[in-house]
């Protein structure tokens, strides 16, 4: 029975070696190996944060332009109402103009020019609203959002005043 046992660990022993081994076997040299360097880390441009941050994998096309009255074209002609419901979500950079006043609303001034690079330059300006602002645009998609001149400030609850706890009398 001891014959047996030994046997059984002699031939696991002898696999995991195999195994070992046929793993060694396919292992890259040292000249494969390339440790990273400080360009790898630190990028030679300083723009370079700033491009790999910005989605622009896919351009703004003619269904993502509004149109002179602020209302998106493909909206517009898919919509036979007229009025466009306008969901409740953010709106952050790089949003197409579309789909910002899908989110706002219609604007209360809209502004369609070129700008000195020959690209699309919009301007929408909102008024009213809690996301009163100058929202503008190139090539479609959002870029900057400022405080629109002359927007009324959202109303803020007012501070309740802290209530005063009385004071426990002293055990004598």
């Amino acid at each position: 029975m001891r014959s047996s046992q030994e046997f059984r660990k002699g031939l696991v022993v002898v696999a995991a070696v195999a195994l070992v081994t046929g793993a060694c076997s396919n292992m890259p040299s040292w000249s494969d190996v390339k440790l990273p360097t400080m360009s790898t880390f630190i990028p030679t441009n300083a723009n370079a944060f700033n491009q790999a941050s910005v989605n622009t994998a896919k351009s703004a096309t003619a269904a993502d332009y509004i149109d002179a009255q602020g209302a998106c074209a493909a909206a517009s002609a898919a919509s036979s109402e007229g009025e466009q419901e306008t969901s409740a979500r953010g709106v952050s950079l790089d949003m197409t103009e579309c789909q910002v006043v899908q989110a706002l609303g219609a604007p209360e001034a809209t502004d369609i020019a070129t700008n000195a690079r020959g690209e699309r330059a919009v301007a929408l300006t909102y008024l009213r609203g809690e996301r009163a602002g100058l929202y503008r645009f190139v090539r479609g998609r959002l870029v900057s959002v400022e405080r629109a001149p002359g927007a009324t400030e959202p109303e803020r609850p007012a501070r309740q005043p802290a209530k005063k706890q009385a004071k426990k009398p002293e055990p004598s």
